[in-house]
């Protein structure tokens, strides 16, 4: 089970809107087959692993990190392929929280006489699909807070476009490209007149009904309206993926995202859209970058984070700077 949880990895934020999974078939104490889902559309991990492992898979064991679809989607029931290759024992790690493939496969394969085996290294399966899990079950996104400041706390320093380093920007981009939309507050719009778009040599995920590559949504809150008719977002090759949203709270407008598909959204600022969604306790996950400097100017309070915590976390460098990264306790 360790293996495929290693596999599943491999796939990072590819498979939106569908969870990572990783399979390994097992004969004799060997691995025979392997496997791991890599996009919406494409082969569930199961599958290629089964492939791989051919008539060998005939009498061996599955082992895979989330219970097998049921049902017929973009592609067909795993269950079906396990039957058909006459698995022997399959062993899961996590419940499917997709209230169509919930608790079926337990029962279709044991209909079919397969022993089945759940909730093996349950805890690491699940936290491999939060965000999919917190998708599915809260019917809002996973909102990720990304920011950037000196040591002293100031998110903007006079004078200069940008607070850190070029290889913190390119883990940015990173960071954009695995998630469907960007937010920010109308002041960084007016500030700043950003592009939000996923720029350098990272692979924007496409469409899973069409194929065709997209940018995320770019995602506006304001209060006033008041936005520049000729900022980028509005007049350049993407402005169709701008959406607006006046007044409106919070809990209105991640539902009206999960409507249209946003699994993970990432919210770059300004302070003003970071505090009300820490106040809403809406934020799942942050990424902080630190740059090694003191401005001893102005700095901005984020809001009340009592009785937040860190769940995991992880430091990493990005050339000078430095990213603190990990999930977050305390949100809904």
């Amino acid at each position: 089970m360790r293996m495929a949880l290693e596999l599943a990895k491999r796939a990072g934020d590819g498979t939106r809107p569908n969870p990572r999974v990783g399979a390994v078939v097992v004969k004799g104490g060997k691995v025979v087959g392997e496997g791991f889902h890599r996009k919406a559309g494409q082969p569930h991990a199961e599958i290629e692993a089964l492939r791989r492992a051919g008539a060998k898979a005939r009498g061996a064991d599955l082992y895979v990190t989330l219970e097998p679809c049921s049902t017929h989607g973009r592609t067909p029931p795993c269950t079906e392929a396990i039957r058909k290759a006459g698995i022997r024992r399959l062993v899961y790690g996590a419940n499917d929280v997709d209230p169509r493939n919930a608790g079926r496969a337990d029962r279709i394969l044991r209909a079919a006489g397969v022993r089945v085996e759940r909730g093996v290294l349950r805890r690491e399966c699940e936290g491999l699909n939060e965000d999919y899990r917190h998708w599915t079950e809260q019917k809002e996104p996973w909102v990720i807070l990304k920011l950037a400041m000196t040591l002293d706390g100031a998110l903007a320093v006079p004078g200069r476009k940008w607070i850190t380093g070029p290889e913190a920007r390119a883990e940015v981009q990173r960071i954009r490209a695995g998630c469907d939309a960007i937010l920010v507050g109308a002041e960084t719009v007016r500030r700043d007149n950003p592009r939000l778009t996923v720029r350098g040599h990272f692979e924007i995920l496409p469409n899973v009904e069409t194929s065709a590559r997209r940018q995320p949504w770019r995602v506006v809150v304001t209060r006033s309206g008041r936005l520049p008719k000729q900022a980028k977002i509005f007049t350049d090759a993407q402005r169709h993926r701008t959406l607006v949203y006046r007044g409106q709270g919070w809990s209105r407008i991640l539902r009206d995202l999960w409507q249209r598909g946003v699994c993970r959204l990432l919210v770059e600022g300004g302070a003003k859209a970071a505090a009300g969604l820490i106040a809403a306790k809406k934020v799942h996950e942050a990424a902080l970058f630190f740059a090694p400097e003191m401005t001893g100017g102005k700095t901005v309070r984020l809001g009340d984070w009592a009785g937040w915590s860190w769940r995991r976390a992880s430091v990493t460098g990005a050339g000078r700077d430095l990213c603190l990264r990990g999930t977050l306790k305390g949100a809904n």
